[in-house]
């Protein structure tokens, strides 16, 4: 099909001033001169800007405007009335003045026949051009032409006769031309500056050329636009700011000190560890099984791909090779958002980011945390987890061949450790070997001797195998919320390694204590019965670590001694009725009784009383004042008028014969309760709460600051109740524990804990808070220091002979600081003693408000006391572990303040002296030695004359009967105490 260029096979033949059609042979078909210039219909306008469909350029307009076309009227006369030549004759009129073309006119149908050389004459064609207007084509500034609104030209003149014209045709003016091309119009060497093509010509003539050229364009163009794309994608994948958050999962481990498993936290077994801490040789068998060119590669490895095809197609041993590196691995298994699925986009997205971490990360970094993070079956991850589940090693004790074995897991880690796959991993355990002969890590010799160690079943236990670690396990729980505030998330996610103040020798020797005097108990024939619990915590003074404590028998499924001596493993049911989740030494409160009475000397050591040379009230019974009345008002042994009303509290000694002034070290030994309400009311309530605070006690769970409980066992906050004095709050053991070290280590309080360190692979330790401030005197430590040894020298003698506690002494000799605790119808004993290094607090209690403990338990007569049972297992204890770090000394006291005289006036008048005969043989108690630290010299000395109180009978006292009292074990407290409040109790939370 030709287009309307091909048809337009029409030659110009004008005596323009540019020349006429040329001839000859080299003339083309589609390049046809004109008016002035070659016609060039291959881009679709003629020399004159005319195209074959009658339109026209704009350029061709604005040359028309100027003088490129301009011929004046007289030149178009001219070449009309100019006579023709001899020549062929011309059928038609198309000739035509200069300028016409441009104007249009152009007779329908008068297309002129062409002129060959040879002199024959071409038949004419009949063309109709389409319709125009000339008003439109006529230039606005050319003479001689048409323009809009202007009179029109007149009627040209007849043509006549060409001039005589060049051989061979007409030619316009210029050079000589190339040698015409066989059989055509002659050809210009090159095209003329104002030379067009017709659009289209181009692609109607194919060669091979063409088409080889286009396709290599094409080709270049699509390499191009995809090195573009791929430079941009590059640059726009950024690599993931955030790991997933599975790959940092890993259990919390709690060891004790000396690195014996307590226990873990979550589900994710893995452990991490930085890269100076996996063995050289566990590194080279998981190079040698996955990436054997880690260290000289980039993220990607192209030979690897080619090399992993390769070995798949030939599958020379049976196992198919990967070709991703430990870096893609690394990135598909530790960065969000990168994914494992098998669609191209999330593998260009691994490609990049793998080569971008490459880039910016070390090959270190990149396998330790690749080590850490991938999964080796059976619930391990992480090269650490996997060595102490296939092997119970750590992975530094790890053999080559059982590293190989590891590394070998890594590609099939779900089906591997199974026994009916065992072919197959030993076969890629082969492999592994022989990938490192390859890479110069092993001989072949050592190779071949190799035997393949078969992996085991060693799960990582949740809990320790001691019977006391699922305690100590909830206790460093709750102490990571309450101190660290932790989330739940951190503990069982955090990979967190955490040692304990826990020393196991100790807890040992602790248990051991207990159940050897529960043995004792049986043998004595009152057994503690199942309702009763011990408690006991050891705690270092210097800086308030927990390394010891009883808490309970053991969990369930854990082989404990019951209270009969024999060994038993707990059940469920047994567990019920013994309340053996419940820490007895931390989380249970129970009534301390009198070893409650060091919080109240110390408030008032604090406050200026000098130890040595003070009296105390201790005359029985007392009417102890409400707190609301000033410190000046003394107590009365006779009730005051109204005295109920006005809130006035009774308050008797275990016995009549404890009756009388007292030093305050002898109060304490001899556990004078009138003595030490006095002297709380003397302090002050609120006081003595603050001081127990600033002791470490949680003053509102134990019901002095706040009330507790709800409904019928609501209890009202006490502070303000001289019952206080005596132990009716509810504390725990540990908070005893802590007490005594404060005034052990010279009165510096240091917050009770069981947290030694916390670490985690790749992150600063978390720094330890313990609080730690004095508690006599805080804006002077000497001071402070000075007053604590008045507050120990007033309890070293409770282990004396005249003491509630003298079967508690140390066979060595060691002076101890001690104070034995009973409350009424001793339903809880306590004992708390401590010597320099060492402070512990024992405490037996039961576990229904509505019993008692056995009066007779362990067939002693006074053996639910403080100063039996808890007492001897103290001294059990302190036998094993305090005597063989030999005597340590106390500080010599430093007696500071004023002299504080609690005894009323009236009572220091000296009375009468009358004689009495004294029995060959004093019956009742046995006589004691006599007191090496005699009464203060008083007007009324209850040692020799007898002192009356006002408004009440005189009751005569004798030192002997003071000293005596079954070496300090007192009866239980009259009914009239029977306003001690029972005790509360905080359960800690238990574990699912």
């Amino acid at each position: 099909m030709s287009s309307k260029a091909d048809d337009f096979d029409v030659r110009y033949r004008d005596a323009g001033a540019t020349g006429g059609i040329e001839h000859g042979p080299a003339a083309s078909s589609h390049d046809v001169t004109g008016y002035g210039r070659t016609i060039d219909y291959d881009l679709g306008y003629d020399a004159n800007g005319w195209d074959t469909n009658g339109f026209r350029s704009p350029e061709a307009d604005q040359l028309d405007s100027h003088a490129s076309v301009a011929v004046t009227h007289e030149a178009r006369t001219t070449a009309v009335t100019a006579p023709r030549t001899a020549g062929p004759r011309v059928i038609g009129t198309h000739a035509r003045a200069a300028g016409a073309h441009a104007a249009g006119a152009r007779t329908a149908g008068a297309h002129t026949a062409e002129i060959h050389p040879a002199g024959v004459q071409e038949t004419t064609q009949s063309w109709e051009p389409e319709p125009f207007d000339r008003d439109d084509l006529a230039s606005p500034e050319a003479p001689g032409t048409w323009r809009h609104g202007a009179a029109p030209v007149g009627p040209r003149g007849p043509g006549g006769p060409r001039g005589p014209g060049r051989p061979g045709g007409l030619r316009g003016p210029g050079g000589p031309r190339r040698p015409a091309g066989p059989g055509g119009l002659r050809k210009s060497g090159r095209r003329s500056p104002t030379q067009t093509k017709v659009k289209g010509s181009w692609w109607r003539h194919w060669t091979l050329r063409k088409a080889l050229g286009v396709l290599l364009a094409c080709v270049g163009a699509i390499v191009v636009l995809g090195a573009i794309v791929v430079a941009v994608a590059y640059e726009e994948t950024p690599v993931p700011t955030d790991a997933m958050a599975a790959t940092s999962f890993s259990q919390s481990v709690v060891k004790s000190s000396d690195g014996t498993l307590i226990g873990r936290f979550g589900t994710t077994n893995r452990q991490m560890l930085t890269y100076n801490q996996i063995p050289q040789t566990v590194i080279d068998t998981v190079l040698a099984a996955e990436d054997r060119n880690f260290f000289n590669e980039g993220g990607i490895s192209p030979t690897g791909i080619v090399r992993a095809a390769y070995e798949d197609a030939k599958g020379s041993d049976g196992s198919l090779q990967g070709g991703s590196t430990i870096t893609q691995e690394f990135v598909r298994q530790y960065y969000s958002g990168i994914g494992t699925q098998q669609t191209f986009g999330r593998k260009i997205k691994e490609i990049f980011v793998s080569m971008k971490v490459a880039k910016e990360k070390s090959k270190q970094w990149i396998l330790e945390n690749y080590l850490n993070t991938i999964y080796l079956g059976d619930g391990a991850y992480g090269i650490g987890a996997a060595a102490e589940t296939y092997y119970g090693e750590p992975v530094a004790k790890l053999t080559v061949a059982q590293a190989a074995v590891i590394a070998a897991i890594i590609q099939q880690p779900s089906t591997y450790p199974l026994a009916q796959y065992r072919p197959e991993l030993e076969q890629r355990w082969h492999y592994v070997l022989t990938g490192m002969v390859l890479m110069g890590k092993l001989t072949p010799q050592q190779a071949a001797v190799m035997k393949f160690p078969a992996p085991t079943d060693h799960v990582a236990q949740t809990v320790g195998r001691n019977v006391w670690d699922p305690y100590v396990l909830d206790m460093v729980y709750n102490e990571l919320v309450d101190v660290y505030h932790f989330s739940q998330s951190q503990i069982y996610n955090g990979g967190y390694q955490i040692t304990t103040t826990i020393d196991d020798a100790k807890m040992k020797a602790l248990y051991q204590s207990v159940q050897q005097n529960e043995l004792q108990m049986v043998q004595g024939g009152v057994s503690l019965p199942n309702y009763a619990q011990v408690g006991a915590v050891l705690e270092n003074p210097a800086n308030g670590a927990i390394e010891a404590l009883y808490p309970g028998p053991g969990y369930p499924g854990s082989v404990y001694v019951d209270h009969d001596g024999s060994k038993h493993k707990m059940t469920v049911a047994e567990c019920k009725k013994l309340d053996c989740e419940v820490n007895m030494a931390v989380y249970n409160r129970e009534q301390v009784g009198s070893s409650f009475k060091p919080y109240v000397l110390s408030t008032a050591v604090s406050q200026g009383m000098n130890v040595q040379t003070s009296t105390l009230d201790g005359f029985d019974p007392l009417w102890i004042p409400p707190d609301s009345l000033p410190k000046s008002t003394y107590s009365t042994s006779a009730e005051p008028a109204n005295g109920v009303n006005l809130g006035y509290y009774k308050v008797p000694n275990d016995s009549t014969a404890e009756n009388g002034p007292f030093t305050p070290q002898l109060a304490m030994a001899e556990s004078i309760n009138t003595a030490y309400t006095d002297l709380w009311h003397h302090v002050g309530g609120a006081a003595v709460a603050k001081m127990a605070a600033l002791f470490g006690v949680d003053t509102n769970a134990a019901c002095i600051t706040a009330s507790c409980g709800t409904g019928k066992d609501k209890i009202s906050a006490m502070q303000d109740e001289a019952g206080v004095a005596l132990g009716q709050a509810s504390l725990t053991v540990g908070e005893q524990a802590t007490m005594l070290a404060t005034i052990d280590d010279g009165g510096v309080y240091h917050e009770a804990h069981v947290i030694s360190s916390i670490t985690r692979a790749n992150s600063l330790p978390t720094p330890i808070r313990i609080r730690s401030y004095p508690v006599f005197d805080q804006g002077d430590p000497t001071l402070n220091a000075e007053e604590a040894t008045q507050v120990q020298y007033a309890m070293s003698e409770d282990t004396a002979s005249y003491g509630t506690a003298p079967t508690a002494g140390l066979s060595n000799g060691q002076e101890i600081i001690a104070k034995t605790g009973t409350t009424n119808t001793a339903q809880s004993a306590f004992f708390i003693g401590a010597i320099p290094t060492q402070a512990l607090a024992v405490g037996i209690f039961t576990d229904k408000s509505a019993q008692s403990l056995p009066a007779d338990l362990g067939g002693l007569s006074q053996g639910g006391y403080g100063g039996t049972w808890p007492a001897s297992i103290w001294h059990t204890y302190g036998e094993k572990e305090f005597v063989p770090l030999g005597i340590q000394q106390f500080p010599t006291p430093v007696f500071t303040g004023g002299t504080w005289n609690e005894v009323p006036p009236g009572l220091r008048q000296v009375a009468h002296k009358k004689v009495k005969k004294k029995p060959a043989h004093p019956t009742g108690t046995p006589s004691a030695p006599p007191n090496p630290y005699p009464f203060p010299t008083y007007s009324c000395d209850p040692s020799v004359v007898t002192c009356g109180a006002p408004g009440g009978n005189q009751m005569s006292v004798n030192a002997t009967a003071v000293g005596g009292a079954v070496g300090g074990i007192f009866t239980g407290l009259p009914a009239t105490c029977l306003w001690v409040r029972r005790r509360t109790r905080k359960r800690g939370p238990k574990r699912g």
